[in-house]
């Protein structure tokens, strides 16, 4: 039999030339002698030899370890207190080599088997037995359990008393055995046994125990990449574990930075802290692991000579990322999945990302990006999506389109201050209207939240903390590219292509463009799109039918699509619960695909829902007041226009727009809306420069260019325009004169620029 743990081996174990008589006491024997026989003792004497591979016997049939004491002391029977005895004596030899009794006729066995004989560890030697007498359990079945238990409590004596096997680290042992368990189911039903029996109520010395493992874990997956199938093996350890409870608060309690001292790593500016101190613990190592660089200065992985590769090189290199990135989050998905199965503990789990993702908001701001020392203040890009990535998976199940399960999405969980909320200070961000704080009486009271109102709050802002920054970044260093790509030009022009400036400018370019293809294709990977677009359509419909409601109503049992636009209800109070970067991370997402995956809107089955969205809020102040932000969503829907280039010089499928244009069911609104919106940016309250405001016009003109070519869009901009001539004269200028008003304004001011 080969040894199961020869590959566990570590400096304790002793390992000896079986032929050697300087270490061993060798006994020369005769090895045709045999006994059988179906009585109980001769069933206790083969577990001795069988099982713990010893002998009492100076002349056994085979090698196996001798037990001196106990065969001086040898009783009349053999029986359970027996092989208690003996296996007593076997677990305390310091050298159990050197009473090897082995056998010259058999120098095959001696050579395959003398590393398990051996054995001195002793969780390793006791789930050898173990696993023997479970392989011979018919023949052992009169004493099976009685034999079974014995090995169980001794491992549970060495875990509670560990000073009897000084010089042994039990909690690596342990780890081995998790380890090997994987590929062993006999193994972990071992470690089964154990953990029921301990963890039904936890003491000090199995807490201890973990304690040590979780940090062994965290130690040895340092050096480890995203790819590294030795990770993958760590992470199916503690999804292993996670059934129980006491053990996945032990993992989220030496997570999280207020309740551990278990850092090791130190950072240039000494230790990490704030948000930073999240990704310096074991979860927070595991989802550190990315293909982005962890801090400024390290390498990306990918796209090192840009400037030589072709599309197809481009492509092909995407493919090459998006497979071990997909697999590995994929992975910290299931374990996360795995943890929040355990109703007992999901607060300590929510709890842990709440307090992880407020801590890393500041990371969002936009002083952060220019300022490098950030970096060492909040954990990384790649940590952030990780997470937005298992939390997008936790909503998949309630992200559909008008799902039921969306009304179960508690709106106060934005306002409340209570201790059940798990995403503190979500109340201080700017709502979608003005919100009447003093006629709020639920923001403090006790209620609590399930769990799919705190994932739906939780996704949209991991994903407001990650991808859209790294959207952000990828614009800002597209904008420093076109510069540096300008400024190379002239140079060559001026001094040559071998002048030294002109070779730093390339080499300046060439790590740009390093740095664009890496952040864009982490941003295209397909299933991340698949679970944002998910979301947000679900977001859409549930967005609008808290738009539909009227003041007075909480909620209703179905959600229903809105029939008929505008909505001349009040405003429903619990759209002044809503933060706005809901509303910001929609537009964000449409404008991503509108810039750099246009040809991803033809395959999405729920552009509908988006359109709806754009009309309900873009032309009504009431709903959302923030014009800047009604304007963005002018910027997203323009996306969905056919004829213009995008990145990577793909155009949109002109048939699909013409679709949305001719088939959409409050398609006729868009005018109306359009126009509003053109209008309300002029009327801001704020000293906002011409030029932004003709950025935020500019995707208007567009979509007012094109709407232009269907006969249906162009009576509805002419009925405005008959109801302004009849209203000329009112003391408010209807929306069409005010429009025509600042297009005027536009074109003088822009002819102006001009000429001058």
């Amino acid at each position: 039999m080969s040894n199961p743990f020869l590959i566990l081996s570590d400096s304790s174990s002793t390992s000896t030339n079986p032929y050697s008589t300087a270490s061993s006491k060798v006994v020369s024997i005769d090895n045709d002698s045999s006994s059988s026989s179906s009585s109980t003792t001769n069933i206790y004497k083969d577990i001795l030899e069988d099982v713990l591979l010893c002998t009492i016997d100076e002349q056994p049939s085979s090698s196996l370890i001798y037990l001196a004491e106990l065969a001086i002391e040898l009783p009349e029977n053999f029986d359970k207190n027996f092989i208690d005895q003996a296996l007593f004596e076997r677990l305390h030899m310091i050298d159990p080599s050197s009473q090897l009794l082995t056998s010259i006729t058999k120098k095959s066995t001696i050579r395959n088997d003398i590393n398990m004989i051996t054995e001195n560890r002793c969780i390793h030697y006791l789930v050898g037995c173990y696993q023997r007498l479970l392989r011979q359990r018919n023949h052992f079945k009169l004493v099976f359990e009685d034999i079974r238990k014995l090995f169980i409590d001794h491992t549970k004596t060495a875990i509670s008393l560990p000073d009897l096997y000084d010089g042994q680290d039990l909690s690596k042992q342990w780890l081995e055995l998790l380890i090997d368990g994987q590929e062993n189911p006999l193994l972990y039903e071992y470690i089964d046994c154990i953990n029921n029996d301990f963890l039904s109520e936890i003491t000090d010395e199995i807490e201890n125990l973990y304690n040590s493992v979780f940090r062994y874990i965290y130690k040895m997956i340092q050096p480890l990449d995203y790819f590294s199938t030795e990770l993958i093996t760590y992470i199916g350890v503690l999804k292993y574990l996670a059934k129980w409870p006491a053990l996945v608060r032990i993992i989220f309690r030496l997570s999280h930075p207020k309740t551990t001292s278990n850092r090791s790593i130190q950072h240039p500016f000494g230790q990490s802290g704030g948000g930073r101190a999240f990704e310096d613990t074991l979860i927070g190592s595991l989802l550190s692991k990315s293909c982005l660089p962890s801090l400024p200065g390290k390498p990306y992985l990918f796209f090192e000579k840009p400037k030589v590769m072709t599309e197809h090189d481009v492509d092909l290199t995407s493919k090459t990322m998006w497979q071990p990135m997909r697999t590995y989050q994929q992975n910290l998905s299931d374990l996360f999945l795995a943890f929040v199965k355990n109703g007992d503990v999901r607060n300590d789990i929510l709890k842990w990302i709440g307090d992880c993702l407020i801590e890393n908001r500041g990371k969002n701001k936009e002083w952060s990006s220019h300022n490098p020392l950030t970096a060492y203040l909040y954990v990384s890009d790649g940590f952030l999506l990780n997470l937005n990535f298992i939390l997008l998976n936790f909503a998949r199940p309630f992200s559909e389109p008008y799902s039921p399960k969306l009304l179960k999405i508690n709106p106060i969980y934005a306002i409340s201050q209570n201790e059940n909320v798990h995403l503190k200070d979500l109340y201080k961000d700017t709502p979608m209207i003005v919100r009447d704080e003093e006629n709020i009486d639920e923001k403090n009271n006790t209620i609590t939240f399930n769990f799919i109102t705190e994932i739906f709050f939780m996704s949209h802002l991991s994903y407001s903390c990650s991808v859209q920054r790294l959207h952000r970044k990828l614009l800002k260093i597209n904008e420093e590219l076109s510069h540096v790509q300008h400024a190379y030009n002239d140079a060559t022009r001026l001094h040559g292509a071998n002048d030294e400036n002109v070779q730093r400018l390339e080499e300046a370019m060439e790590k740009g463009l390093t740095a664009f293809l890496n952040i864009k294709t982490v941003l295209n990977e397909p299933r991340l799109l698949e679970l944002s677009n998910a979301l947000f359509t679900a977001s859409c419909s549930w967005l609008v039918h808290l738009a539909s409601l009227s003041d007075q109503v909480e909620n209703e049992e179905v959600i229903q699509k809105i029939k008929q636009l505008p909505l001349i209800s009040k405003p429903n109070r619990q759209l002044s619960y809503i933060p706005e970067f809901i509303i910001e991370n929609i537009t964000d997402f449409l404008t991503f695909l509108g810039r750099f995956n246009v040809q991803l809107f033809e395959s999405l089955s729920s552009v509908d829902e988006y359109v709806t969205l754009v009309l309900v809020f873009m032309g009504d102040a009431s709903r959302l007041r923030n014009p800047h932000l009604r304007a963005a969503l002018a910027e997203a829907f323009e996306a969905i226009l056919p004829n213009k280039q995008h990145g990577g010089g793909r155009t949109l499928n002109s048939a699909f727009a013409e679709a949305i244009f001719t088939y959409h069911p409050l398609i006729e609104d868009l005018p109306r809306v359009l126009l509003d919106v053109f209008v309300s940016i002029e009327l801001t309250g704020q000293a906002v420069a011409f030029e932004q405001k003709f950025n935020y016009r500019r995707p208007m003109y567009e979509i007012l260019e094109y709407l232009w070519k269907f006969d249906k869009h162009r009576e509805q901009v002419k009925k405005l325009a008959s109801y302004a001539e009849e209203h000329i004269d009112d003391a408010e200028a209807p929306l069409f004169l005010r429009f025509i008003n600042l297009l005027m304004n536009d074109a003088n001011f822009l002819l102006d620029e001009a000429l001058s």
